[in-house]
């Protein structure tokens, strides 16, 4: 039996695991309801992922029990808990790195409408140079990477402010975002093959890190279709909308919706359009939902010296995170829901295979 003890903070409240879209004008095919993932099932349709870190991070990605013994994962206020120990100084050498937790869906699925509803990320809790090391995401992808895509729904490292939204694929794929994003929004690059990819960088404060958490949150939806992929994002003050829009999907009698419209009219944070260069169908397959917090690495590590707050802070990424882990008592995900919906009256687009190939 799971136990529903209550607590008092939020650490606290920590219940143990084993104890307890196209945009204005455009139209697709209505949605149906295919995966709800919540407090109810989450733990049995995730897998701990606790093999070396493929992006080099300084990180020691755990198992389940581990997860448990140590309170890194868990459900807290009614959502998923994914954590990091901040609790214990980490010198790499007998450890690894960080212990950390990250997960993917036994579910692989290709195209559709996934709608995440999340309450916390991680990141600094007030202060920016609180978020020196981190590099969390939330992002799907697929078998013999880069060969089948990833999609990067949230990530971003270090001080970074607002959220960056990325592709990875094999080359041939080029990518624009001429019609339905946000003004704001910028493109990186629209070449998507390998580890840069083609890359979107928000301003809004709001979809990322400290400016995400003190709004309690939102929700991210991501639009996969045969022509473009659309991600966007609802701050929790902005809930309605997203109720309408769930209630446009389970309600309507039209072959097709807009997810734009049915929003109130709020455009996509960005949009990727394959166009006459890319063919999404031929990049973009069977992919896996991934929730992960890593450290230094690639990303974050490799940038330390260019961000002039976190290299203030030490010499080196790997050297701030060992020796600060109460810096990083705000770095969890709190996920109260994902939904996953694909057209009614096409064929059922997802499939259970193991995940072996992980973000480049």
């Amino acid at each position: 039996m799971i136990s529903q003890t209550p607590k008092t903070t939020l650490n606290d409240v920590l219940i143990p695991l084993l104890s307890f879209t196209l945009l204005f004008s455009q139209q697709v095919h209505a949605y149906t309801l295919i995966d709800t993932f919540n407090s109810s099932n989450f733990f049995s349709e995730f897998d701990f992922f606790s093999q070396p870190d493929p992006t080099n991070g300084f990180v020691d990605y755990v198992n389940i029990s581990t997860a448990n013994h140590n309170k890194l994962a868990g459900y807290s206020q009614g959502g998923i808990y994914l954590g990091v120990d901040h609790h214990n100084l980490t010198n790499g050498t007998t450890t690894g790195g960080r212990k950390s937790t990250r997960l993917t869906s036994k579910t692989a699925y290709t195209t559709g409408l996934f709608i995440a509803d999340i309450a916390h990320m991680p990141s600094g809790k007030t202060r920016a140079e609180d978020s020196c090391g981190l590099w969390p995401a939330y992002w799907m992808f697929g078998p013999n990477w880069p060969n089948s895509g990833e999609i990067d729904i949230i990530e971003g490292v270090n001080t970074q402010k607002a959220n960056s939204i990325t592709l990875h694929t094999a080359n041939g794929c080029s990518m624009s975002n001429n019609t339905g994003s946000i003004s704001t929004t910028k493109m990186v690059s629209s070449d998507c093959e390998g580890n840069g990819g083609c890359g979107q960088q928000t301003q809004a404060l709001e979809t990322y890190g400290i400016g995400f958490n003190s709004g309690g949150g939102g929700y991210y939806i991501m639009e996969w279709t045969e022509s473009f992929i659309s991600v966007w994002f609802v701050p929790r003050s902005n809930a309605e909308t997203v109720t309408k829009l769930l209630n446009t999907i389970d309600t309507s009698n039209s072959s097709s919706i807009s997810i734009t419209s049915s929003l109130g009219g709020q455009q996509p944070l960005a949009t990727f359009n394959g166009g006459n260069d890319c063919s999404i169908s031929n990049h973009f397959a069977n992919h896996n939902i991934v929730f992960d917090t890593t450290f230094c690495g690639d990303w974050a590590g490799k940038t330390w010296k260019s961000d002039s707050t976190c290299s203030a802070l030490a010499d080196t990424c790997e050297e701030w995170v060992g020796q600060n882990p109460e810096k990083f008592v705000s770095a969890y995900w709190l996920i109260n829901e994902i939904k996953v919906y694909q057209k009614k009256g096409g064929s059922n687009n997802k499939t259970k295979r193991e995940a072996v190939r992980f973000r480049g």
